[in-house]
C-alpha cells in the first residue's frame, strides 16, 4: 500500500520516523497514538469503534477475524 504525501507529512509533524518499509497501517496507528486516540486502525479493537474516524472507510473494508464472524 503506497503512503500518501499528506499522511507522510502528518506523521513527520508528529515526529514519527518513516522508512521505505513503513506500512500505511502502522503509520496510521502511530498517528492515532500521537493524537491520543486508540490505535485501532485495522485491528480487532475496531469492534468497539465509535465511528467518525477519518480512516473509517479504509478500516471498515478489511477482513474481520474468523473468531468474530
Amino acid at each position: 500500500m503506497k503512503l500518501t504525501s499528506e499522511l507522510s507529512v502528518r506523521a513527520i509533524k508528529h515526529g514519527i520516523f518513516i522508512t521505505r518499509y513503513t506500512t500505511k497501517t502502522s503509520l496510521v496507528r502511530n498517528i492515532q497514538r500521537k493524537e491520543g486516540n486508540c490505535p485501532c486502525f485495522r485491528t480487532d479493537d475496531r469492534e468497539y469503534c465509535e465511528g467518525g474516524c477519518e480512516w473509517e472507510d479504509d478500516c471498515k473494508n478489511c477482513l474481520i477475524a474468523a473468531w468474530k464472524r
